[in-house]
Formats: C-alpha cells, structure tokens, sequence
C-alpha cells in the first residue's frame, strides 16, 4: 500500500492511545464513587426521633438551628451530616430534697433524664426566721421556646438555669408568710409557690415557655427551738380542742335534758288543761241536771198550787193529800214490828 504526499497517515503515539482507551474507565470509576457515596450518605441524611422527645435540627456545616421543631416521633429526613437536638416533650421533675434519689447517674443533665435534684432551699420567713425548705414540682417544655432555649442556653445549660429560676421563685414565696403558717396553711403557701413558679418560667419578653405543675411542699426545716414551741403551741391548741369537744359534749346533754324537761312541762300542761275541761264539763252537766230538777220541781209546785189555790186552808189541804197519799203508796209487806 503506497500512501500520496497530499493525504499522510495519522499518526498516534503509544500514550496517546492508552489515554483515549482510559477514559471511559475513569467516568465509570466516578460513577461508581457517586453511588457509593449517595449510599453512604442517604441513610446518615436521616435520623430517628424517640417517642416523648422534642427535637431541633443543627446544621453540620453552618452549625445553626433550623426553624422547625419536631414534635411527633418517627424517623425524619435532616440532611447529610446535619443532627437533631432533642428536649423532654414530657412532664419533668425537679426536686430539692436532702437525700440523693436521682436515677440517671452519669446522665443527669441530657434530656433522657425525667428528674433533676438539688439539695433543700434555704430561705426566710416573713418575720425573718431561717428555714430550709424540700420541695418538688413538675415542668414541661413546650415547643415554642425550644429554639429561643438552646440559642441562650444549649441543650445542657437550661436545667442549671431553671434550677436558679425555682431556687429564686421559692425563696420569693416563703418571704410572704410568717413561721407559724406553714404549719397551719400549708395549702395557701403551696398555691403562691404554684403562681411565683409560673411566673417565672413564662417570660414573653424572653420566648421562655414552661408550663409547672402538682407543687409539693415535703418539708419544712425550722430552728430546734422554734420546733419545740411549736411542739408546745399544737399540745396546748390539742388541749383547747378537747376542751371544747367535752363542752360541746356538755352542751348537747344540757339541751337535750333541757328538751326533756320541755316535754314533760308541755305533757304536765296538757294533762292539766284536760282535767280542768273534764271538771268544766261535769261541773257543767251537774249544773244543768239541778236546773232541770229544780224547774221541773217549780212546775209541780206551781200545779199543786193551782189545786188548792181556792181552798180556804191551802197548807191544810195540801197536807192531807199527802196523807191520803202516803197510805195508798204503802206497802203492807214492809211493815217492820219492834217488840
């Protein structure tokens, strides 16, 4: 095969062709790296929400939280590298007590840990007496204040500051009432600490949110020598009590003795009344019989008198009529003979 001047043959070196042969190897190497890395990627592009969690989402490279705030469980779809930041979506509880109860060692500050517990409160009543108050309440975030909350505070630092806000919110109530009070009126004292509480965890000017709950005042730690008049005041008002009790006892006896003698003068009085009519009736009917035998009586008088009322010895007359009387009514049987 002869070749012409005009038209000469390619030429391609020995490089160039294993070049052009590598392309090809090359794309589908990156190819591959592509859907090895979208293999990798996707599933740490998502991440799991347990149920009772609240969550944030914080972007890996801006390290910023996101708008939305992720309130039902379930997995959610967060970007590759980016995090969700949980928060307690349940009732919490925080405690100031003496003895060390909590559950979560090693864990107490994360947000799978239900309980946070200080020591006792110590404060001042109203008349200016020290005191060391046990305390426990309830709180619950709620989710339009989680962003505002981790922006100041973090996801670690907000229990801390919530234990200065109650720590004040008490010491605050207990200056309200003197000593004696929280031995007598424990339900009042309880229901301002509910109040100061709620106030102090909702603050608009700062977004925070926090809705508290089933305040209990455990205990009250007062001076050993207020303790004992206590002691003292509460036999004394035992004794005044009892007291009390027994007059009320003797009242009710006196009253119902009292009733009882009632009753009997009322039955006295009845029966009286009674026999007093009983009396006014006879004494009535007596009086009516003598009527009617003396008018009945007046009557024959008067017909016997009509008799004789021409005879010239009336008296005379009359008196041997009855004479004549006399005789014919006697009876010879009756005779009776005294020798």
């Amino acid at each position: 095969q002869t070749f012409s001047h005009e038209h000469p043959p390619p030429l391609v070196s020995r490089h160039g062709a294993r070049g052009v042969a590598s392309r090809p190897l090359v794309r589908f190497q990156l190819l591959l790296l592509l859907v090895v890395v979208r293999m990798i990627a996707l599933p740490l592009s998502f991440k799991s929400l347990d149920q009772g969690k609240y969550a944030l989402e914080l972007n890996w490279t801006t390290q910023k939280i996101g708008e939305i705030v992720h309130t039902q469980p379930g997995m959610k779809m967060v970007g590759f590298g980016n995090m969700l930041v949980e928060f307690p979506s349940t009732f919490q509880t925080m405690y100031f007590i003496p003895e060390a109860r909590n559950r979560c060692k090693g864990m107490e500050d994360t947000a799978d840990c239900p309980e946070v517990v200080r020591q006792p409160v110590k404060a001042r009543s109203s008349d200016g007496l020290e005191m060391t108050i046990s305390i426990s309440f309830q709180w619950k975030l709620l989710p339009k204040s989680l962003k505002p909350l981790y922006e100041i505070l973090g996801a670690d630092l907000y229990k801390d500051e919530f234990v200065r806000f109650a720590r004040s919110s008490i010491v605050e109530s207990c200056s309200k009432f003197a000593a004696d009070r929280y031995f007598t009126n424990r339900t009042e004292i309880t229901a301002v600490m509910l109040e100061r509480l709620t106030y102090n965890f909702r603050q608009a000017e700062r977004d925070l949110a926090v809705e508290i709950k089933d305040v209990q005042l455990r205990e009250v730690d007062l001076p050993d020598e207020f303790d004992e008049e206590i002691a003292n005041t509460q036999e004394q008002m035992q004794e005044i009590e009892i007291a009390e009790a027994e007059r009320d006892e003797q009242k009710i006896s006196m009253e119902r003795e009292m009733l009882v003698a009632t009753e009997k003068v009322l039955q006295v009085a009845e029966e009286a009344r009674g026999q007093a009519e009983k009396v006014r009736v006879e004494n009535t009917a007596v009086v009516e019989n003598m009527r009617n035998y003396r008018r009945w009586q007046a009557l024959a008088n008067g017909r016997i008198l009509q008799r004789f009322e021409n005879s010239t010895e009336p008296f005379q007359r009359l008196f041997e009529m009855m004479k004549i009387r006399a005789l014919g009514d006697h009876n010879d049987s009756s005779l009776l003979i005294n020798l």
